[in-house]
């Protein structure tokens, strides 16, 4: 069994940085994506790594978002705060959103925000651990893409109807620290397909259907009419249904990538955080000493598993199949970068 090439976190941080410039990104942006990406493989999150770049990249040249917009502050058509992207990619403005968040909840124990006009906002749990770390419990979905995005098929339904309208929660945890939850409502992301596809490999089994509503591992099919499932049938289902109802009956027409809210509340307005922490370890703890099932080798927490093989990767190496790794090289020259930006 071959095994994957590994890059070091800065060698990949500094060519992510220099692709998103190159694409038209200012300096300061690019490099905010490119740390994201990048902290997304260090966590095992592949499906939204530095695999992106490449897509970002023929994005960009295709016009489907502007690569030099920042976001801003602004106020939504009933009087509310909402973050505009500017047709930005959505990293940045989930970030002012997020800043917006933990600021005003310090104020009034609840706080909410919507983010549009913004394309791909890259991995949704790290702005929910950023409020969770604050204190706060943190809400966050988005959808409304349908027209553009239809790539999960409705409970019973087989072809391609919804978006994958992500999740997020986020909460402080214990001696470990906070508990995150990010999930797309579909079986698995749509980025595990793109990334598949890139590295030559085939999906797992109970993902996606082809076009004629059969099972199917070959990402091929779902380039070519197939669909996503969605998680927990109905379940699923029913959670995308409300995102989407959220991204465009309540925030607006979309562009190419989702309108999102985020909703924060400080949980030391209901308990001392020392008092929660405890309890909250307690729970945790319960859970990790249960016996493990057969094929396991103990219960996890969310959010535990990311941040104990990151700080694997940032000794070892990122971990990147071997025609990820080519096809970011030839993305590399296409740009013109210079050699010392090279993978």
């Amino acid at each position: 069994m071959s095994i994957d090439p590994r890059i070091s976190a800065p060698v990949l941080l500094r060519f992510g940085t220099a692709v998103m410039t190159a694409v038209g990104c200012r300096p300061a942006i690019a490099a905010e994506i490119a740390e994201h990406l990048v902290e997304a493989d260090l966590e095992g999150v592949y499906s939204h790594g530095v695999f992106r770049l490449h897509w970002y990249a023929e994005r960009a040249a295709a016009g489907k978002f502007n690569a030099g917009a920042e976001p801003v502050m602004a106020t939504a058509e009933g009087g509310a705060p909402i973050v505009d992207g500017g047709n930005g990619l959505g990293i940045p403005a989930f970030r002012l959103a997020t800043d917006h968040l933990i600021t005003e909840v310090k104020t009034s124990g609840v706080s909410a925000i919507g983010i549009a006009n913004v394309d791909h906002t890259g991995r949704l749990g790290v702005f929910a651990k950023r409020v969770a770390d604050a204190g706060c419990l943190a809400i966050m979905f988005g959808g409304g893409c349908r027209k553009d995005w239809r790539q999960v098929a409705p409970h019973g339904g087989a072809r391609g109807m919804l978006p994958t309208n992500p999740f997020a929660f986020g909460i402080p945890g214990g001696a470990r620290g906070s508990v995150v939850v990010d999930f797309a409502t579909s079986i698995g992301a749509g980025g595990k397909v793109y990334a598949a596809k890139i590295a030559g490999r085939p999906i797992p089994e109970g993902i996606c259907i082809d076009a004629h509503g059969r099972p199917t591992t070959n990402p091929d099919d779902y380039f070519n009419g197939g669909a996503l499932l969605p998680m927990a049938g109905a379940k699923g289902y029913g959670m995308a249904l409300v995102a989407e109802l959220l991204g465009e009956a309540i925030l607006g027409e979309v562009m190419d990538g989702m309108n999102w809210i985020g909703v924060a509340i400080d949980l030391s307005r209901y308990r001392a955080p020392s008092a929660y922490t405890r309890a909250a370890e307690a729970c945790l703890a319960e859970l990790r000493a249960c016996p493990p099932a057969p094929g396991f080798t103990s219960v996890e927490i969310p959010g535990e598993r990311e941040a104990a093989l990151r700080e694997v990767l940032l000794v070892e190496g990122i971990p990147l199949p071997p025609q990820t790794l080519a096809a970011l090289r030839d993305l590399g020259k296409q740009l013109g970068l210079s050699s010392e930006d090279m993978l």
